[in-house]
C-alpha cells in the first residue's frame, strides 16, 4: 500500500506544479494586455493613424511604419482594431520565415497553449474538394483576454506564389459579442 500511495503523490504533485506554472504564464499574458504599448481596453488616440471601416465591422488601424520587434524578429505591421474606440484587438504580422522561432518564443512566454486548432492532415472534404493549406493554430486563453498564434502556409512548395501567413492576434476574449452589439449599434433608432 505504502509502494503505492507514495508514486502517486509526487504523481499528483507534478501535475499541480504544472498547472500552477500554466496559471502563471497565462497571468503574464493577462498584465501584458497586448502588445508593446498597445493594450486592450484603451481608449482610441489621434495620431495612430487613420481609421478605415474593416468588413467585420469594426474600425481598423494599419500601423506598417514599425520598428517594433518580438525579441529578434522584426515585426511587418500592426493593425489595431477598435470597436466605439476601445481597441478590441490587435494583430501582429510577422514574415512567415521566421514561424519557428515565434512559436518558440510565444511557449516560452507564455507555456503551452490552451487549445491546438491546427489542420495539418491531408483531408477530403468531398471527391471534388481538397484543403489546399495547412494552419498552424493555436490559442492561449487567459481570464480577459486571448493570444492567438497562426501560420498558414500551401500543402505544396508554391515558390514565389505560395501563400504564407504568420501573426499573433491578441483580443478581448467577448470580441465577437462586442462585434455583433457594435453592427446593431449602426442600425439603431437613435441615429435617425
Amino acid at each position: 500500500m505504502r509502494n503505492i500511495l507514495i508514486p502517486a503523490l509526487f504523481s499528483l504533485a507534478a501535475v499541480f506544479i504544472s498547472l500552477d506554472s500554466q496559471s502563471q504564464s497565462l497571468k503574464s499574458l493577462e498584465e501584458n494586455n497586448g502588445f508593446k504599448k498597445y493594450k486592450l481596453g484603451s481608449k482610441f488616440v489621434l495620431g495612430l493613424g487613420v481609421k478605415q471601416k474593416d468588413p467585420d465591422g469594426a474600425d481598423k488601424i494599419t500601423i506598417d511604419y514599425t520598428k517594433d520587434m518580438i525579441g529578434d524578429i522584426p515585426v511587418k505591421a500592426i493593425e489595431l482594431y477598435y470597436l466605439r474606440d476601445t481597441l478590441s484587438k490587435i494583430v501582429v504580422r510577422v514574415s512567415p520565415e521566421y514561424y519557428e522561432k515565434l512559436i518558440e518564443a510565444v511557449k516560452t512566454s507564455f507555456g503551452q497553449p490552451t487549445q491546438d486548432l491546427s489542420f495539418n492532415e491531408k483531408v477530403k472534404l468531398d471527391s471534388a474538394v481538397t484543403i489546399g493549406s495547412y494552419k498552424d493554430d493555436y490559442i492561449w486563453k487567459a481570464n480577459r483576454i486571448k493570444l492567438q498564434y497562426l501560420y498558414m502556409y500551401p500543402m505544396t512548395s508554391g515558390g514565389a506564389y505560395g501563400n504564407k501567413t504568420l501573426y499573433l492576434a491578441y483580443s478581448l476574449n467577448d470580441y465577437a459579442h462586442r462585434l455583433q452589439r457594435n453592427k446593431k449599434a449602426v442600425g439603431a433608432a437613435k441615429n435617425f
